[in-house]
């Protein structure tokens, strides 16, 4: 008589550093490309636990990558959690049901580290909109706002004699941290991440891939800091990734990247920004248009309702984990 073969066992694990060489082969196989080593390495850097992992059959089926972010929830400083790196290897996708390694792998990251009185209180991420149907379908994820992206044409000028615009330096380190705060006190009904000096070091100028370009923006008489912007220059438009500034300074640190843009001989100067916080930011000369880049909500375990989070996050390109 026949014996029925034993199913082989699905474990969901914690990953490691020494998952590397595998979660990078599982990239590979889940978006087509592989990710530099190095770029793997600076997402991840110091952390003991990258997230979890579903394994099956001897290999990887399944990540749920976590990298923690300092930021102010409603003026508190707490530890959030940001989700990348979610990915199913492509002959498991078809299982992608209340039971697939999708749901395995996220649920049991969920139920381990975020919620009330857990590791992390809150997380976030910034999943497509295909995505995020799918978590929100298995009861994960709940949505608590997006990303829209607003855009300027470059703005001919010649230099203010209001303000100036000059290269950050190691000498800004106090300034920094000053318009932080300043940012800070001014976002207390909001949740945004940190971002003093070793926060703008690690996320631009120790980036393993990309050149970024920092600016401190002051006034020309006095010297008052104004803001910092961090800024990318792509081959048709230059990208604004960030801003240190409290939000009434937004007008004059964009008239400032315009003028930029202009005179880096681009069309124009684009923005990623939470749906909030847009109009805002655009001014009198912005366009605002979609992403299909929705921000979730834990939605599996207790603590903060979504509710209290909606459209409450000030988020912006660069608080993302790819650009």
């Amino acid at each position: 008589m026949l014996q029925k073969k034993t199913p082989e066992p699905i474990v969901v694990e914690l990953a490691d550093q020494a998952s590397e060489t595998e979660l990078l082969d599982l990239f590979s196989a889940a978006f087509g490309y592989r990710m530099p080593a190095e770029l793997w390495r600076w997402k991840y850097q110091g952390l003991d636990t990258l997230g979890a992992v579903l394994r099956h059959q001897g290999g990887l089926a399944a990540f749920y990558g976590a990298m923690p972010r300092a930021v102010h929830l409603f003026g508190t400083p707490v530890m959030a959690v940001q989700i990348g790196d979610v990915m199913v290897r492509p002959e498991a996708r078809a299982t992608l049901t209340r039971k697939g390694p999708f749901f395995q792998v996220a649920a049991s990251f969920l139920e381990r580290f975020i919620g009330e009185g857990k590791t992390y209180p809150i997380a976030f991420g910034f999943p497509a909109e295909r995505t995020y149907r799918l978590a929100a379908h298995l009861g994960l994820y709940e949505k608590v706002g997006e990303l829209l992206s607003v855009s300027w044409p470059a703005l001919p000028a010649r230099p203010s004699y209001t303000v100036r615009m000059r290269p950050l330096g190691d000498d800004n380190r106090s300034i920094v941290d000053r318009l932080w705060r300043e940012m800070a006190a001014a976002l207390t009904e909001q949740v945004v991440g940190v971002r003093d000096w070793p926060y703008l070091q690690r996320r631009y100028v120790q980036h393993p891939t990309v050149a970024y370009q920092l600016y401190l923006v002051s006034s020309r008489l006095g010297g008052t800091p104004i803001g910092v912007v961090v800024i990318r220059v792509l081959d048709e438009a230059v990208e604004l990734l960030d801003i240190i500034a409290p939000p009434q300074r937004l007008a004059t640190l964009v008239h400032c990247v315009r003028r930029l843009t202009w005179s880096l001989k681009k069309p124009l100067a684009y923005a990623w920004i939470t749906a909030q916080n847009a109009t805002l930011l655009a001014g009198d000369s912005g366009q605002i248009s979609s992403t299909d880049i929705i921000i979730p909500h834990n939605n599996w375990t207790p603590g903060l309702s979504a509710n209290e989070l909606l459209d409450r996050w000030w988020l912006m390109g660069g608080d993302t984990d790819f650009r």
